[in-house]
């Protein structure tokens, strides 16, 4: 029997890059344009979430995978965000 193929970790980036780019665009562009606000696009955001978590995971280990997750996004939010700020004065 084959084994199934596996990402390696260059695809395996390359294609988490470019779906998360489309996705949020959706996410975030699509219920701007129909008129809705940040509200709506929030709300679409735990959908999602819902529906990935709730797809992915047994009851019981859904709450440590939603903890999981929420950890790493704070992380690389902080991580963005401290790249993104320039240095003031001078050294």
């Amino acid at each position: 029997m084959a084994q199934k193929s596996r990402l390696d970790d260059v695809a395996a980036t390359e294609l988490h890059n470019r779906l998360a780019k489309q996705i949020a665009s959706q996410i975030v562009n699509e219920p701007i344009a129909a008129g809705g606000t940040m509200s709506d696009v929030m709300m679409l955001c735990e959908s999602v979430l819902v529906g990935v978590i709730f797809g992915c995971f047994q009851l019981g280990s859904d709450a440590k995978a939603f903890d999981l997750i929420v950890t790493r996004v704070k992380e690389r939010l902080a991580k963005i965000r401290l790249e993104d700020l320039e240095p003031k004065g001078s050294g």
